[in-house]
């Protein structure tokens, strides 16, 4: 867009409009390029165009207090909010709003209009970025399309990506998301979508609305206007309240009346879909096997069929779909350097949000990038790429494409290729040693051949953390709380032996973000790290050492404290530590456990704690022993009892003390008895604590290597030390890279454990080895050297893994040693 569009947008307000222009730039150029952004920190990336600055309010920021600076980088049209203290800004247009984020949004929705190109609007409980990512390659071929950034579907998002909109565009996918009553209005007045797609109805959010209808009813409000709506045929409250409304909807479904029938069948490569559609029968290959991919591609196709794409350009773009899940990782090196990946796709939109990436990555690491050609780039689109990478003062930088040839500096490496870049990384391994490391590039270009060399992986087990799982796993649990607990009930959420052998830090961040306030770990030692990481969350100890306290202390860390002796020593810490306000502590309560904690009847004792100066007791809390166990609910109900006379008989004396009995398990049984918080520990990594499917949690952790080599067995042979195992049978037996020194209990050895390859269970052959693990392919005769294997995750859920084992998850996770990669993604 232009600042020809916004003065015409300025010129077309009426007086009833909610907006006031205060300020008007006398010399404006009219046919300049306009961007805009909410995001001072931007705007030296739009220094070749005029920048438009919203400053918007929001809860943990404002944006006024940057107008000053925005003005000061070049920015010369503003939106500000009504009442607030605007300094000057000479030379520029100022719109005064009562709400600038709604006066963006009608600025979008202009825009809109003025390209005037069909618009898909894209909404759902999940799925609408894989399903607009999948739109756009399966478009690329014959379309000019533009889509939102990633996942850029907030209020915010939309009208950011609306502003990516030009009218050479011939079609438009604006994915759109919510989280409550009203929002979607917002978001429809700004598309004004001309198709639509509902992507999945689920719970997400639906706390904020009276039931899952309302939300249904909130989220279809994007689609008033549309000529038809492409969704899956079991939707069926959103389909008829569509139909309602007279507009035409278009499901996928195995049953007569869906618009595409299909019939799926899951093999080792992934899924053979059987296809109907409009008299046309075919049949369609998914390079994988997973449900919510197999879905997202069928609402991806029958869009695509409806518009009139070719179902043969269909049905060979569909074998080359790439799980989105996978597309952005974030791996850790041997030396504590990130690597970003986001090798999918390579776009000005997608640059810039991957070096906002590595510059927020944690630690004092120098960053580095491998950049590839933005496709249809220019040579002046080059030079915009690389003063672009200049300004973020990168140690390092490879620009790979013939377009950046004649254009690297003296600090700067152009190639022709990736063959080159590996050719190079071959000759010189350790340039990027220590460095944060991001690589960018099209999808074409395969620039994810660069990790393994980057990574100097010298082990191929690795453990995945997916963040974005365990968001909404948090999500799953508050709604439980919500629904099912006391009113008011908080989260402490319990992070113990670095978030149980995973990533500890990371797993704090995510938590921040989503509004977690207080983390529990097990030592002051955890506690440190995460401080040293860069988290500034309350931080509770549930069994501090005395011999830590000044530690615990320098950190700002709150103990539990579970004696007097303890308390005594804690005390006399706090005055060698010069401390002058009263510390805040909390207190453990044995009720039954016979662990940890003051006796239920030390009332007294207690209540004297609360009176001494030193300490400021936050919190009393128990532990239940048996909430998992039904069969000794009597016992559980006795520690309730216990716990309940405690906190009673001290809120007698501090009303506003704050209790805490029950984790994840008891959450989950006795939410009645929730107290002020409760703590969620294995849940949020997407364990069902009940062994029920109670929660609608999804694996957080996936345990993961490659197949080392092949071997056939004859018959009557045993395998592996002691040649045991044997089978009156010829196998293929396939060899693991990890054994039981990577954290595979030797107790799975001989049948007793299995692991999966190509969605197959292949189970253990032998002795478990300290290094190596032997598995039975014979019935999976795809099974090649390479080719990934899954320990646990998403298809053996960690629950069936440890109790084949004879122990629980809590063990498996913090059994995995460190020479185990740790790899992250989401977040």
């Amino acid at each position: 867009m232009t600042v020809g569009d916004w003065k015409n947008w300025l010129n077309g307000l009426s007086q009833l409009d909610d907006f006031k222009l205060i300020q008007t730039r006398q010399e404006a150029n009219i046919g300049a390029c306009l961007r805009a952004t909410q995001d001072s920190r931007q705007l030296p990336l739009a220094a070749a165009d005029e920048t438009l600055f919203i400053a918007i309010h929001g809860a943990w920021h404002n944006g006024h207090n940057y107008l000053e600076s925005a003005h000061g980088m070049g920015a010369r049209y503003f939106i500000v909010e009504e009442g607030a203290q605007v300094p000057e800004l000479t030379d520029s247009d100022v719109l005064v709003a009562s709400n600038p984020l709604l006066a963006w949004q009608d600025f979008a929705r202009h825009w809109r209009g003025v390209c005037n190109i069909p618009t898909v609007g894209i909404t759902g409980s999940n799925g609408k970025t894989t399903v607009k990512e999948w739109l756009m390659q399966l478009f690329a071929k014959d379309h000019n399309a533009c889509g939102n950034p990633r996942s850029f579907n907030s209020q915010v998002g939309v009208p950011l990506a609306l502003g990516d909109l030009l009218p050479e565009h011939d079609i438009a996918f604006i994915e759109a998301g919510i989280s409550e009553p009203e929002e979607m209005k917002r978001h429809w007045h700004a598309i004004r979508p001309t198709l639509g797609i509902l992507t999945h109805i689920g719970n997400a959010h639906v706390q904020n609305f009276d039931d899952v209808k309302a939300l249904t009813r909130e989220k279809i409000r994007l689609f008033n206007g549309c000529q038809w709506v492409v969704m899956p045929g079991q939707l069926d409250v959103a389909k008829q309240m569509l139909i309602e409304q007279d507009i035409e909807v278009k499901t996928w479904g195995e049953e007569e009346h869906d618009t595409l029938r299909v019939k799926s069948q899951v093999h080792s490569r992934g899924r053979s879909v059987a296809i109907a559609w409009n008299g046309l029968e075919s049949i369609w290959q998914l390079p994988f096997t997973g449900e919510v991919g197999y879905r997202n591609a069928m609402t991806a196709a029958l869009f695509a069929l409806e518009w009139g794409l070719d179902e043969v350009h269909i049905r060979e773009s569909l074998l080359h779909f790439q799980d989105l899940e996978h597309r952005m990782q974030r791996l850790q090196k041997s030396d504590g350097s990130w690597l970003i990946s986001d090798a999918y796709t390579n776009d000005w939109d997608a640059l810039q949000l991957a070096v906002q990436d590595l510059n927020r990555l944690p630690g004092q690491f120098k960053t580095a990038a491998i950049i590839g050609e933005i496709p249809g780039m220019d040579i002046e689109g080059a030079r915009q790429v690389v003063s672009f990478i200049r300004s973020n003062e990168m140690d390092s930088v490879w620009l790979i494409g013939p377009a950046f040839q004649n254009l690297a500096g003296p600090d700067e490496t152009a190639l022709q290729s990736v063959e080159d870049a590996l050719e190079l990384l071959a000759s010189n391994p350790m340039v990027f040693q220590g460095k944060n490391t991001l690589i960018k590039g099209a999808r074409a270009a395969q620039f994810e051949r660069l990790i393994p060399a980057l990574m100097h992986r010298s082990h191929s087990a690795r453990l995945e953390l997916n963040l974005s799982a365990l968001a909404q796993n948090l999500r799953a649990i508050r709604t439980f709380v919500r629904e099912h607990a006391r009113p008011a009930t908080d989260l402490i959420a319990v992070i113990k032996a670095s978030g149980y052998g995973t990533n500890g830090p990371a797993i704090a961040r995510q938590l921040k973000f989503h509004g977690v306030s207080m983390l529990a770990v097990a030592c002051t030692e955890e506690g440190v790290e995460l401080r040293q990481h860069g988290i500034v969350s309350r931080i509770m100890v549930l069994n501090p050492e005395p011999s830590t306290f000044a530690s615990l202390l320098q950190y700002r860390l709150e103990p539990c404290i579970h004696s007097l002796q303890q308390h005594r020593g804690f005390v006399e810490a706090w005055r060698q530590c010069g401390n002058q306000k009263p510390w805040p502590i909390h207190i453990k309560i044995d009720t039954g456990m016979h662990r940890l904690g003051f006796g239920h009847e030390e009332v007294s004792v207690l209540i004297a704690l609360l009176k001494d100066p030193v300490t400021l007791v936050k919190t009393v809390f128990s532990h239940l022993a048996s909430a998992d166990r039904p069969e000794q609910d009597d016992a559980t109900r006795r520690q309730i009892k216990r716990f309940e006379s405690v906190a009673h008989a001290l809120r007698e004396i501090q009303p506003n003390i704050k209790t805490h009995l029950l984790n994840s398990s008891g959450l989950i049984r006795f939410p009645e008895n929730s107290g002020d918080y409760v703590r969620v520990g294995i849940a949020l990594f997407g364990v069902q604590p009940d062994g029920a499917q109670t929660l609608e949690l999804q694996p957080v952790v996936r345990f993961h290597t490659v197949v080392s080599s092949l071997h056939d067995i004859p018959a009557g042979e045993g395998v592996g030390y002691g040649l045991e195992d044997a089978a009156d049978h010829p196998r293929r037996v396939a060899t693991l890279p990890l054994g039981y020194a990577d954290g595979f209990p030797r107790n799975l050895s001989n049948g007793r454990g299995s692991v999966v390859v190509h969605g197959t269970f292949a189970p253990v052959v032998g002795k478990v080895c300290m290094d190596m693990v032997m598995v039975d392919v014979t019935n999976i005769p795809l099974a090649q050297e390479g080719d990934e294997v899954e320990v646990f995750g998403s298809e053996q859920r960690i629950e069936d893994f440890a109790a084949n084992a004879g122990t629980i998850p809590y063990e498996i996770l913090t059994r995995i040693p460190s020479r185990v990669q740790r790899e992250q993604r989401g977040g």
